[in-house]
C-alpha cells in the first residue's frame, strides 16, 4: 500500500483542522480516513491525477444510503422460483426479439468474430437493462465512493473500481460528476463495471471511440468480446436439466460450476442428464431451489463463462432460459 506523501499529508491536515472534512452536513468525514488518503496518494503518484482536483471532487460527497441498502439485498439472492419471474416475462422476451431484428447485422458480426450466438448476447442485455430502458440512475462516483469506503463487503473491489472509473472518465472525456449507472457502479447498456469497460469494451462499429450507452454495435461487440475472452466455446453446450440417483451425485453439487468432471464420470456416479451430451465433455453440477423441491442442472464451460459476467447462478440460468425463449420466438 502506498504511503501518503508530505504534500498530501499537509493538505489533509489543513482540511481536517479547518473542519472541511468533518463538519456536520458535509458527508466527507470518511475522506480523511487512512484508506482514502492512500487512495488519493495512489491516484496522484501512480496515475498522475491532479491532487487539488481530486480533493475538490470528493469534498462534500456523501455516502448514499440507498446504495448501501440495495447492496444488502440484491435480487440475485432470491430463491430461483422467485428470481426467474422477474426476468422470464412475455414483455422482456418480445422486446428481445425486437432488439434482435433491429440489430441483426451487429449480432451476426459478433457471432462471426467471437462465436457467441445472438440469443445469448440479446438475453444478457435484456436481463441487465431491458435493452437500454433501465440504465441506472445512481451517480457512479457516489456509488463507488460509498461502497468502497462505507460498504461492509468487498471494499477493496469497489475502491479498485473507483480508481478504474476515474481513469475511464479521463480517457474518454466523461464528466465524473454526472455519469450515471447501477447502484454498484455498472455502466451503459451492458452494465460493465469500469474495469471491464476498460479491459473488454471494443469499438465494434469502428467509429474511433467506444460508447456503451449509444452505439449498439459497440454494446453487442463488447458483450461478445467479454464472453470470448473468458472462454466461450462456439457451438458449445451451456446447461441441461439433470436427475440425481445417488447421494454421491449430490456431493458433486458442492464443488462449484467450474467444469471439473467429464459427463461419463457424472453418469457413473448417478447423475442422469435429460439430454444426450458427448461423454468426454467437461461439466459440473448444481441445484437451485424451486417451489418445494430442488432443481438439478449439469453445466458446461459456457455456463461458467456467463457466471464470469455475474457470479450468481440465478443470473446465469435466467440468461440462458431467456435466450432460449427469445430464440424460439425469433425463429418461430
Amino acid at each position: 500500500m502506498l504511503h501518503i506523501n508530505l504534500k498530501i499529508s499537509k493538505v489533509f491536515s489543513i482540511l481536517i483542522f479547518s473542519g472541511s472534512f468533518l463538519s456536520p452536513g458535509v458527508g466527507s468525514a470518511e475522506s480523511a480516513t487512512p484508506n482514502f488518503s492512500d487512495f488519493v496518494a495512489e491516484m496522484v503518484q501512480v496515475h498522475n491525477f491532479d491532487e487539488a482536483q481530486l480533493l475538490k471532487m470528493f469534498d462534500g460527497l456523501k455516502p448514499n444510503t440507498r446504495v448501501l441498502s440495495a447492496m444488502s439485498r440484491p435480487s440475485t439472492a432470491k430463491p430461483w422460483h422467485e428470481f426467474k419471474g422477474l426476468f422470464l416475462t412475455k414483455s422482456r422476451t418480445e422486446k428481445g426479439v425486437k432488439f434482435w431484428r433491429e440489430n441483426n447485422k451487429w449480432l451476426e458480426k459478433a457471432k462471426s468474430v467471437y462465436g457467441v450466438p445472438p440469443e445469448i448476447i440479446v438475453a444478457i442485455i435484456g436481463v441487465e437493462t431491458i435493452y437500454g430502458r433501465r440504465l441506472g440512475s445512481f451517480k457512479v462516483l457516489e456509488s463507488l465512493y460509498t461502497l468502497g469506503f462505507k460498504g461492509k463487503r468487498r471494499r477493496a473491489f469497489f475502491t479498485k473500481e473507483l480508481k478504474e472509473f476515474l481513469i475511464l472518465c479521463r480517457e474518454n472525456n466523461l464528466d465524473t460528476m454526472t455519469v450515471s449507472g447501477s447502484f454498484a457502479g455498472a455502466l451503459g447498456m451492458p452494465q460493465f463495471m469500469p474495469s471491464s469497460y476498460r479491459a473488454y469494451a471494443v469499438d465494434f462499429d469502428e467509429d474511433g471511440r467506444i460508447d456503451l450507452w449509444n452505439s449498439v454495435g459497440d454494446i453487442i461487440g463488447s458483450v461478445a468480446n467479454y464472453l470470448k475472452v473468458h472462454g466461450w466455446i462456439a457451438d458449445g453446450e451451456v446447461v441441461v436439466r439433470a436427475k440425481l440417483l445417488t447421494k454421491e451425485a449430490f456431493k458433486l453439487t458442492k464443488r462449484g460450476v467450474k467444469p471439473h468432471i467429464i459427463v461419463s464420470d457424472l453418469q457413473k456416479r448417478g447423475v442422469q442428464l435429460k439430454k444426450d451430451i458427448p461423454t468426454s465433455t467437461d461439466a459440473a453440477i448444481f441445484w437451485l431451489q424451486g417451489v418445494g423441491k430442488r432443481h438439478y442442472w449439469v453445466s458446461f464451460k459456457n455456463f461458467y463463462v456467463i457466471t464470469r459476467y455475474n457470479r450468481s447462478l440465478n443470473y446465469a440460468l435466467v440468461v440462458y432460459q431467456l435466450a432460449q425463449r427469445i430464440k424460439g420466438k425469433y425463429q418461430g
